[in-house]
């Protein structure tokens, strides 16, 4: 049986990207294992007006005082003479978003760890939290695996489960296991030190891969049943939100329920009861809870419907 030997981590480089890994970092900038180097994406253009914008980790990383080098590519000889010159005994990764080379992988004695937000093999890829929420599970948790060529298909050192809460939200969800994570890997690492690990290998027949989401991805089908609708919303709520279009404007539902009750109306269509705004879907009726109107912030779906003033028999737009 595999196991890892005992060696000792005297210099580590991290590389993340979004709010997610931000945790991780700061865990490990408190822990004996403080980054030499964070590696991460560089800026990029948002907004209507296309300003760049630094990823979050790179915030937090010049927050912390760590190093911080955004190649294009991380594999091109200039990156990864930058990364080498920190003499690293092991990378540790999580939602880089960008693909690791053999020769990157290979560079430190103890390889590199990634931190992915599921039970792997379930849900491979770019969107696991999304994923795991459209798909109604009660369950999930995190993964540190080895890195290989084949996309989160290494050998698994460490995993947790966590039931996930019947409200619970894409974003409430990640940050949960974000957070969770960043711990798990601490200890981890101090377990791998002791040459306490054994690797499993993955059963690769039970893999399953969620893709990075589209555009259309975020709209909601009103022609879907209503658990579908609601495990859609909260897939996407609180941040970047699931879409519906009202009067040809986008708007943002944050929070719905189902609701026992069976309009006869066609989906899509908004009733009114007791000032509640509620929208038929292919089986029952859901209610809307929390809003996001285009450029304003959240309100209670009630607020919504005191200014805009839904009238009798008015209907979310089916198409976008």
């Amino acid at each position: 049986m595999e196991t890892t030997s005992d060696r000792m981590i005297n210099s580590v480089v991290f590389m993340g990207t979004p709010q997610f890994a931000v945790p991780l970092l700061q865990v490990l900038s408190n822990s004996k294992y403080c980054p030499e180097l964070v590696v991460t994406q560089p800026d990029r253009p948002k907004g209507r007006n296309r300003k760049l914008h630094s990823p979050q980790v790179k915030i937090a990383a010049l927050e912390l005082g760590i190093p911080v080098i955004q190649p294009e590519d991380v594999n091109n000889p200039v990156a990864i003479e930058q990364i080498a010159s920190v003499s690293p005994d092991i990378i540790v990764t999580t939602a880089y978003g960008g693909y690791i080379r053999r020769k990157l992988r290979r560079l430190t004695p103890l390889g590199c760890l990634n931190l992915h937000p599921s039970l792997l093999p379930k849900y491979r890829g770019a969107a696991p939290v999304n994923a795991t929420l459209f798909n109604g599970e009660t369950e999930t948790g995190n993964t540190i695996f080895r890195m290989v060529a084949s996309m989160d298909a290494g050998k698994i050192l460490f995993q947790s489960k966590t039931p996930i809460k019947p409200d619970e939200c894409y974003t409430e969800l990640l940050t949960r296991l974000a957070e969770s994570g960043a711990e798990e890997m601490v200890a981890l690492l101090a377990t791998l030190e002791q040459g306490n690990v054994i690797p499993y290998p993955q059963d690769h027949e039970l893999a399953t891969f969620s893709r990075k989401l589209e555009r259309e991805d975020f709209f909601i089908d009103w022609q879907k049943p209503a658990e579908e609708v609601i495990n859609h919303i909260r897939g996407l709520a609180i941040s970047p939100g699931a879409v519906a279009f009202f009067r040809g404007k986008p708007l943002k539902i944050i929070r719905a329920e189902i609701i026992e009750t069976t309009s006869n109306h066609i989906p899509a269509h908004i009733t009114l009861i007791d000032k509640s705004v509620c929208v038929s879907t292919a089986s029952t009726d859901i209610r809307l809870l929390e809003v996001q109107p285009a450029g304003k912030k959240i309100m209670s779906a009630e607020a919504f419907n005191r200014g805009a003033r839904i009238i009798k028999g008015e209907q979310f737009d089916t198409t976008s």
